[in-house]
């Protein structure tokens, strides 16, 4: 008889090949778990995170309102309060009708311009390149704006959807205005099928954009991209201006494939 036939030595190769077996079948089972573990704590630390965003951006949104509330106030003392007591002034004095009705011509503008960013007319009915452009017609006194519109397709834009566009382009021009010392706003806005997609550059100074991130009007350009499930980027260098780029993805909830 072989010595591998004998039953004392054949007992002991099955219970060496039981031990590798479960000594492999431990080892996957544990690498298993491992993974799984991973994967659950990967999981959580996802919605951790996206709670702390949530938080963030519900903080963001009663900050900008507050802001905003200051700026109205501000637009509403400097430019049109001012204005009045001018015009009072003016009057007393007896200036002549021709300088007065300049005077007013001023303040209604003025007052329009604040209306308008409060509640843009008739947005609801109009379409979305026209909302846009009445944004842009109020600040032309102050740059020279050029525009392009390349609309592709008659797709029925949502009132939310317009309202957020609307008050992003407005943080916009007002970001340019407090802190870019441009001359020139271009504009384009581009209404496929598919995306629509806005450009607004300006000819300013520029900034860093890392250490910009957390200024409340970014912030809150964030929460309204957020609420349309848009992605947006801006590309700024120091003396060479700032291009922001927008995008939604019509139909969808998300974009995969804008970088």
């Amino acid at each position: 008889m072989e010595k591998w036939q004998d039953p004392d030595t054949f007992l002991i190769w099955i219970i060496i090949i039981i031990g590798v077996m479960v000594l492999l079948i431990g080892t996957l089972i544990s690498v298993f778990y491992l993974s799984y573990k991973k994967i659950v704590r990967a999981k959580e630390e996802e919605h951790r995170i996206k709670l702390e965003y949530q938080r963030t951006l519900l903080k963001v949104s009663l900050d900008a309102q507050e802001n905003e509330r200051v700026r109205i106030a501000a637009d509403l003392h400097d430019n049109i309060i001012s204005k009045l007591t001018i015009i009072r002034l003016k009057a007393a004095i007896g200036t002549q009708t021709e300088e007065m009705d300049q005077l007013l011509g001023n303040a209604i503008t003025e007052s329009r311009r604040i209306s308008h960013e409060l509640s843009p007319p008739l947005y609801e009915e109009k379409s979305l390149e026209n909302v846009l452009l009445t944004i842009l017609k109020s600040w032309e006194s102050f740059y020279n704006i050029k525009t392009r519109l390349d609309i592709r397709s008659n797709i029925e834009v949502d009132k939310n959807t317009k309202l957020q566009m609307v008050r992003i382009l407005q943080e916009l021009v007002n970001n340019i205005y407090k802190h870019a010392k441009a001359s020139n706003i271009n504009f384009s806005l581009r209404i496929t099928k598919k995306y629509i997609i806005l450009n607004v550059n300006d000819n300013g100074i520029g900034f860093n954009s890392k250490n910009s991130t957390k200024g409340i009007g970014l912030q809150n350009i964030a929460l309204r991209a957020d609420t349309l499930h848009a992605k947006y980027k801006y590309i700024s260098q120091l003396e060479k201006g700032t291009r922001f780029i927008f995008v939604i993805e019509n139909g969808k909830n998300k974009i995969s494939n804008f970088r």
